[in-house]
C-alpha cells in the first residue's frame, strides 16, 4: 500500500515538473528568438535592406489586420491562442529585420498582447528587451512605466502643470489648469494692482509654459501669468478688475483646476422700484448657460398636417431595429429620431493637432471634412447641424459638449485624424466613451412608438438618468456603424475598429456620441491624398453613410430617396 502511494506521489509530481517545464519553454522561446535575431541581424548584407525594410511593412500591416480582427471578437471569443496567434505575426516583423521602426512598435505590443492574456513573465521580458535593446525608441517611457507596474513597483505620482487654458462668459471667465499627479492648491489675494493667485504644489511646472502669459482683456481678467514659484510650488497669477468673487475647485478625469471669476451683482439705486413678492413661489429657474457662438437654427414647432403634396416623399414606417447587443436602447424603445446633429471640428485656433510630414494640420482637415458632413446631413437627412466651430478658432473641450447640451442635438460626432511614430501606419477607429449599463428590452414599446416624431432631446429631462446610461449603448451603436462604413471606403487602410477610451471632448454629452479618426495624417502617401478636394469628400461620404445607416437603424423610417438608393 504504501508503495502505490509512492508512485501516485511521484507520478504527480512528475505532472507538476512537466507543466511547469513547458512554460518555461514559452518563456525560454520569447527570450531565444529576439537575441538570434538580434545576432543574425549583424550579418544581413547591406543591399538586402531595401528588401528586408518592405518585408518588415508587409508583416506590420497583416499584424495589425490580424489584431483587428480579434478585436473585433467578443472578449469570451478571444481565446489564448487567437492571441498567440496575434503576437506570433507581430514577432515575425521583428525577426524579419530588428532595424526598423516597426520592430520596437512590434515589441511593445507583444507586451501588451501577453498582459491582456495575463502572461505576466514573457510580457517583462519582452519589454526589459525593448528597453535595453533600443534606447532610443519613442516607447521607451512608456515601456520603462508598464514593467514597472507589472513588477508591483509603486508609481510615483509626481505633480506637473501642463496647460492653462480660458473661456468668457456673460458675467465670467473661466480658467482651467491642467494639472498632473497628486497636489494641493491654496488660494490668496493680493492689491495694488488688484489680483488672485493660485498656488500649486508640489509641482513643477512644464517647461514649455515657463513665462508665459495669457493676455483677456475682459472687465473682469486682464491677464494670466504663471511660473515656478519655489522648488516644488507653481504660481498661477489672475490680474482681475472689477470682480464679485473668485472660486477654484479640483475636477477629476482628466484632473484640473478650475478657477472661476464672477462680476459684481448689480444693486439697485435707492428709491428705484423694488419688485413685489407674488403670493405663489415661483419654481426654481435654471442658472444662465454659458454664452456660446454658434451657428444654429432655432428649433421650430412642428407645423400642422397639411395634405400631403403630389411630390412628397413616401414614408415607410418599420419599428427601430435592435442594436448590434442584441436588446433594444430606451431611445429606441420610444421611438426617437435625428433632428438636430452636432458637429465637432476637432483642436483650432493655436490648437493644431498632429501635423503630418508635410506640414498640412488636423485642425485643417477635420474642419473642411466637418463642414462637408454638414452639408449632406442637411441636404440628404433634412436635420438641422451645429458646427462647434465654423472657423480656425480654439474651442475649449469642456465647451464642445456644452454647446451639444444647449443646442438640445441628438448626436455629438468629433472628427479627428490619428497620428503614429510609424508612419507607414494607416487605418480608420472609432472610439466612444463607455459606462457599463443593463436595461430590459422593451420590444412592445419599440413596436409601438416606431413612427414617433420625437427627437431625442424632447424626453430628456423625463428619462434623465436613464438616458445618460442608456446613451453609452447608443455610442457604441453609432460607433459600429461609422466605423462601418469609414473601412469600407476604398484606400481607407486597416480597419482598426471600435474601441472605448476617455476622451475629455465626449465627457458629459447627454446624447449618443462618438470620436471618429479618419485617418493618420502622419502617413506620408496618406498627407498628400487628404490634400485633395476629392479624398476629403471621400471621407465626408463615409461618414454620412455612417450617420444615415445608424439614423434608419434607430428610426426604422425610410423615404422613398433612400430605397431606390438601395435598389440601385
Amino acid at each position: 500500500m504504501q508503495t502505490r502511494c509512492e508512485a501516485q506521489a511521484r507520478q504527480r509530481a512528475a505532472s507538476r515538473l512537466g507543466a511547469a517545464i513547458d512554460k518555461m519553454k514559452i518563456h525560454a522561446v520569447v527570450i531565444a528568438a529576439l537575441l538570434s535575431v538580434a545576432t543574425l541581424a549583424a550579418q544581413t548584407p547591406a543591399h538586402h535592406s531595401a528588401s528586408l525594410l518592405q518585408q518588415a511593412r508587409e508583416a506590420f500591416v497583416s499584424a495589425e489586420a490580424l489584431e483587428a480582427e480579434l478585436n473585433e471578437k467578443p472578449p469570451a471569443e478571444r481565446t489564448r491562442a487567437l492571441y498567440l496567434k496575434v503576437i506570433k505575426a507581430y514577432q515575425r516583423v521583428y525577426v524579419i529585420t530588428p532595424h526598423t521602426g516597426y520592430a520596437d512598435n512590434a515589441l511593445m505590443t507583444m507586451a501588451r498582447l501577453y498582459e491582456e492574456i495575463q502572461e505576466k513573465t514573457p510580457a517583462m521580458q519582452t519589454l526589459s528587451f525593448l528597453i535595453r535593446e533600443y534606447p532610443g525608441t519613442p516607447f521607451k517611457e512608456t515601456a520603462e512605466k508598464d514593467l514597472a507596474r507589472l513588477q508591483g513597483v509603486p508609481e510615483r505620482k509626481a505633480g506637473a502643470v501642463e496647460n492653462v487654458r480660458f473661456w468668457e462668459t456673460q458675467n465670467s471667465v473661466r480658467v482651467v489648469i491642467d494639472v498632473t499627479g497628486e497636489i494641493a492648491f491654496k488660494q490668496g489675494e493680493a492689491k495694488s494692482p488688484d489680483r488672485v493667485f493660485i498656488d500649486i504644489s508640489p509641482a513643477r511646472l512644464n517647461s514649455l509654459l515657463a513665462g508665459k502669459q495669457w493676455p483677456v482683456k475682459s472687465d473682469l481678467l486682464g491677464q494670466i501669468r504663471i511660473g515656478q514659484y519655489d522648488g516644488s510650488t507653481v504660481r498661477v497669477v489672475l490680474d482681475v478688475g472689477r470682480v464679485g468673487q473668485t472660486t477654484s475647485f479640483m475636477l477629476k478625469d482628466p484632473d484640473r483646476l478650475v478657477v472661476d471669476i464672477m462680476a459684481k451683482e448689480e444693486i439697485p439705486a435707492a428709491g428705484s422700484p423694488q419688485p413685489v413678492a407674488a403670493a405663489v413661489t415661483a419654481p426654481p429657474v435654471d442658472p444662465p448657460q454659458p454664452l456660446l457662438t454658434v451657428n444654429a437654427p432655432t428649433r421650430t414647432a412642428p407645423k400642422p398636417a397639411d395634405t400631403k403634396p403630389p411630390d412628397a416623399e413616401t414614408k415607410v414606417i418599420t419599428a427601430a431595429k435592435p442594436p448590434n447587443a442584441g436588446t433594444r436602447s430606451l431611445i429606441r424603445s420610444l421611438g426617437l429620431k435625428l433632428s438636430r446633429v452636432v458637429i465637432d471640428a476637432g483642436h483650432g485656433g493655436h490648437d493644431t493637432g498632429s501635423i503630418g510630414p508635410k506640414g498640412y494640420s488636423e485642425k485643417e482637415l477635420v474642419l473642411d471634412v466637418a463642414a462637408r458632413l454638414k452639408q449632406l446631413i442637411e441636404t440628404e437627412l433634412g436635420a438641422e447641424v451645429v458646427m462647434t466651430r465654423n472657423d480656425d478658432s480654439f474651442v475649449p473641450l469642456e465647451t464642445r459638449t456644452v454647446v451639444a447640451n444647449q443646442q438640445q442635438s441628438d448626436l455629438f460626432i468629433s472628427i479627428h485624424a490619428n497620428s503614429s511614430a510609424v508612419r507607414a501606419v494607416r487605418g480608420v477607429e472609432t472610439f466612444f466613451l463607455n459606462f457599463t449599463s443593463s436595461r430590459e428590452a422593451l420590444e412592445t414599446a419599440s413596436r409601438e412608438n416606431a413612427a414617433s416624431e420625437r427627437s431625442i432631446h424632447e424626453l430628456q429631462d423625463l428619462v434623465k438618468k436613464i438616458m445618460l446610461r442608456d446613451k453609452v449603448d447608443e455610442s457604441r451603436e453609432l460607433a459600429r456603424h461609422i466605423q462601418h462604413a469609414m473601412a469600407a471606403r476604398k484606400g481607407s487602410g486597416t480597419d482598426r475598429g471600435v474601441k472605448q477610451a476617455p476622451f475629455v471632448v465626449l465627457i458629459g454629452a447627454n446624447m449618443p456620441s462618438i470620436l471618429a479618426e479618419v485617418c493618420f495624417i502622419s502617413n506620408p502617401e496618406e498627407e498628400k491624398l487628404i490634400r485633395t478636394p476629392q479624398y476629403r469628400q471621400a471621407i465626408a461620404d463615409a461618414l454620412f453613410e455612417g450617420v444615415r445607416s445608424y439614423a434608419e437603424s434607430l428610426s426604422g423610417t425610410k423615404t422613398a430617396k433612400t430605397q431606390e438608393k438601395n435598389q440601385e
